[in-house]
């Protein structure tokens, strides 16, 4: 992988974990990683439903091969969230994130 092509910062966020002083869930993202990568959009959709606009923007992000990347986590690039939808090993050193990034409209 050239690192020349990881050219932008993306932060890889998990669901918290843990309880709070009440013992209820914490809810939100915490910070797992921030890394370089390659941030691409691949295509985007409109659809209208309960009378509102909606987006979809599948995106794919490549960053260096690190353990601990799942599916259930999503990616931070500057104002934009993207869910991760599957984690796909490009080679021994890169891992390629397939994202959906969703904006909606009234």
């Amino acid at each position: 992988m050239q690192a020349g092509k990881l050219d932008q910062r993306v932060t890889i966020q998990a669901p918290a974990t843990g309880q709070d002083a009440y013992g209820e869930p914490l809810a939100g993202w915490a910070d797992v990683v921030t890394v370089w990568a390659s941030v691409t959009d691949l295509s985007g959709r409109e659809f209208i439903a309960a009378q509102a606009t909606q987006a979809t923007v599948t995106t794919k992000v490549l960053i260096r091969c690190r353990p601990g990347i799942v599916a259930a986590m999503r990616v931070m690039h500057k104002t934009d969230i993207y869910n991760v939808l599957a984690v796909l090993r490009q080679s021994q050193d890169g891992l390629l994130l397939m994202c959906e990034r969703g904006i909606a409209s009234v």
